[in-house]
């Protein structure tokens, strides 16, 4: 995971610095927090390279069901070898904390970016997007559906790469009540109709989720917002978002039209798959 200097001053988890987990993994310093868990940059002892940790909040670490989902997601999410998806390596419980081993990539989040200096240029844009739909194409190819698309899961790496990071809430979608049950996953404004409404979601979830980011890129700000987050998810089922040209006219036309159909509200107007989008 990619630093989040933001974030870094939670510590859920406290008293982890330098402790070994597994006898394997030494907790250097946590570098970004989320409603699920706390990621430490670690050492793997026994390989002599930086890795990821992600230490599972200790509340929900309390939870047996919880903490089975936390670590089958990360077996299902193993199951992806992709250069813009996030590795994951291993998965362990030592001592109550219960974590995922992952790629440590250095950089920044889209999120962090987009914060720092506004919109994208057209050519970051594409550029990002392309890499996004390819790895939610091999994602969803694998029968994963990330279900949480968004800048703050965009790793935008020192090395030039984009990766898609957090598959910690995808599931398999044979047979998977996380991706068919209804339950609303995800971020407001990025969610997309079928998640609000509780019905079921495939991969072209994810390809409305990348049109919201692409739209944010583009112009600058989200294409629905509302004062609460409920508002902010329900007003994407009754209206549409403000064309893109109209806020930054020099977007050309076909960029336009390609957010546009992966808003589109009925998943069967949108792009059938992420390499159709792409």
């Amino acid at each position: 995971m990619a630093p989040s200097p933001s974030s870094s001053s939670e510590t859920p988890a406290g008293g982890l610095t330098g402790r070994v987990l597994a006898g394997r993994y030494r907790l250097n310093r946590p570098i970004a927090s989320g409603g699920m868990a706390q990621v430490w940059e670690a050492t793997d002892e026994t390989l002599a390279r930086r890795v990821a940790v992600k230490v599972l909040h200790p509340h929900l670490a309390q939870d047996e069901s919880f903490v089975r989902r936390f670590r089958g997601e990360a077996i299902a999410a193993a199951r992806l070898a992709h250069p813009s998806i996030v590795s994951v390596y291993d998965t362990l419980s030592d001592g109550g904390v219960n974590a995922i081993v992952m790629e440590l990539v250095t950089g920044t989040t889209m999120r962090d970016d987009l914060d720092q200096h506004g919109p994208l240029q057209l050519g970051a844009v594409l550029a990002i997007g392309t890499q996004v739909a390819d790895a939610l194409g091999a994602a969803h190819a694998s029968g994963l559906v990330h279900r949480d698309v968004k800048p703050a899961n965009i790793l935008l790496s020192a090395d030039g790469r984009v990766l898609v990071a957090d598959f910690g809430i995808a599931k398999a979608a044979e047979g998977s009540d996380l991706t068919s049950d209804g339950s609303m996953v995800g971020t407001a404004k990025y969610l997309a109709p079928e998640q609000i409404e509780g019905g079921p979601v495939d991969g072209r979830t994810d390809l409305y989720a990348l049109g919201v980011v692409l739209y944010e890129a583009l112009t600058g700000t989200p294409p629905f917002t509302a004062d609460t987050d409920a508002g902010t998810a329900l007003a994407r089922l009754h209206r549409d978002p403000t064309p893109p040209r109209e806020l930054r006219p020099q977007i050309p036309v076909t960029v336009e039209q390609v957010v546009t159909r992966a808003l589109s509200r009925r998943p069967d107007d949108r792009y059938a798959d992420a390499a159709a989008m792409r």
